[in-house]
């Protein structure tokens, strides 16, 4: 099963200038944690609940544009991937959630909790025993 089978195609995006209370509006609005930074086109970061709680609120910063908060080149994976392989991806990098593209084009936003309900039951064993293996071993 490919990632592109069990990703969000629906993803909301804002600019690196976008105003943090803005950022946190739209996420609340639409009950969402985490909100992929673009530059025109060009993905230029990710920023999470929890950038803008440890970035910003907890340092009674938060009237600032996103790109003084979002981690910059996010983590992510062609549509095309496994299950298996965007769940080794995870884990190697210790994130949650990866953005999914085409052709360097943002396509969808994948969580874990996706591709555990959506991958096949193989597949995750598969990667679970590779990840075993590669800890062991590296």
């Amino acid at each position: 099963m490919k990632v592109a089978d069990v990703m969000s195609k629906r993803v909301v995006k804002v600019t690196g200038i976008t105003m943090l209370p803005e950022v946190a509006q739209k996420m609340a609005d639409e009950n969402i944690g985490v909100v992929p930074v673009e530059d025109g086109q060009r993905l230029v970061g990710i920023v999470t609940d929890r950038d803008i709680a440890l970035r910003a609120v907890a340092k009674r910063s938060i009237d600032v544009p996103v790109k003084d908060v979002m981690t910059p080149n996010p983590v992510k994976v062609a549509s095309s991937t496994t299950v298996g392989e965007a769940i080794r991806t995870m884990l190697q990098h210790k994130v949650r959630r990866l953005l999914v593209t085409e052709h360097d084009k943002l396509v969808g936003l994948v969580s874990l909790e996706d591709l555990l309900e959506g991958g096949e039951e193989a597949e995750l064993m598969s990667a679970l025993k590779q990840l075993h293996k590669e800890t062991r071993h590296g």
